[in-house]
């Protein structure tokens, strides 16, 4: 078989990938339901894990805290809203700082109920960063509260619950003569955790639900479009889907780390914190 059968495969083979980017518009329905899936990864990009990327722990009432500072990476898949077929995977990293102010300590700290009914208010800053996917790097703000149900003791783990609301700033995707959309991002998630110390080794595993409302603008270039003319659109979706993970904490000299990992709606999301309390 000589050079040119091959050159002419080969053409044929680009033609065939290439072709349906270039010969077929993008359908603004399609953006849209690309707006849809990322409710729930950003939701989790967002929501994160456990509330202080560590142990169930309460911090022990009035005069305590705890602060954690945390970088974390979450798998997103939306449908291409660039093409007219596929989807786009991608991780999505970020930072932040979370802490708990304790307020109440329990009814009845280092005894058989262990303290339950402790609360502690979270706080959290944080930045999504950049990527070719993302445009511009993203604020993100928290607010919630901690509900100690079983404190820790010899003999029992701790055991809290959370409820929590994180928002963004505006998050951007696509250039201007790209299909792009830009959008405010706000999460209401409710965890469980629960964790028991060994010696200098900390283990914790946790659930969760996230309600995710997006608020988008979407534009798709007249170039592009199914329709032959510019699209410009708004799309409110909202979507709740169940999240999972588990963790260790390492007690070092002054900080402990932890290390945790989890799943939402399929895909995956980890993080790796330090932390410092009183």
């Amino acid at each position: 078989m000589g050079v040119r059968p091959w050159i002419g495969l080969a053409a044929l083979t680009a033609i065939a990938v290439a072709g349906p980017a270039r010969g077929q518009g993008i359908s603004e329905e399609r953006v849209r339901a690309a707006i849809d899936d990322g409710t729930r990864g950003l939701g989790q990009a967002v929501a994160g894990g456990s509330p202080l990327t560590g142990p169930a722990r309460t911090t022990g009432g009035l005069g305590h805290f705890l602060v954690s500072a945390a970088i974390h990476a979450t798998s997103v898949e939306i449908e291409d809203p660039q093409r007219p077929a596929g989807t786009l995977d991608f991780l999505l990293p970020g930072v932040g700082v979370r802490g708990a102010l304790g307020i109440t300590d329990g009814i009845a700290p280092g005894s058989a109920l262990g303290g339950f009914g402790a609360v502690d208010v979270l706080g959290r800053v944080g930045w999504l960063a950049a990527r070719d996917e993302i445009e511009d790097v993203t604020s993100v703000y928290g607010l919630g509260v901690r509900l100690g149900l079983l404190g820790e003791t010899a003999l029992s783990p701790a055991l809290s619950v959370s409820l929590a609301r994180a928002w963004t700033g505006e998050i951007a995707y696509g250039e201007p003569d790209e299909v792009s959309f830009r959008g405010d991002v706000a999460v209401t998630s409710l965890r469980a955790d629960l964790s028991k110390s060994l010696v200098v080794l900390s283990p914790y595993v946790g659930v969760g639900i996230d309600r995710t409302r997006i608020e988008a603008d979407y534009t798709i270039p007249s170039e592009l479009s199914t329709s032959g003319g510019a699209v410009a659109g708004s799309i409110e979706p909202s979507s709740t889907h169940p999240t999972i993970y588990a963790g260790l904490d390492f007690a070092l000299l002054l900080l402990t780390a932890s290390i945790e990992g989890g799943v939402h709606d399929g895909n995956a999301f980890a993080a790796v914190a330090v932390r410092a309390g009183l």
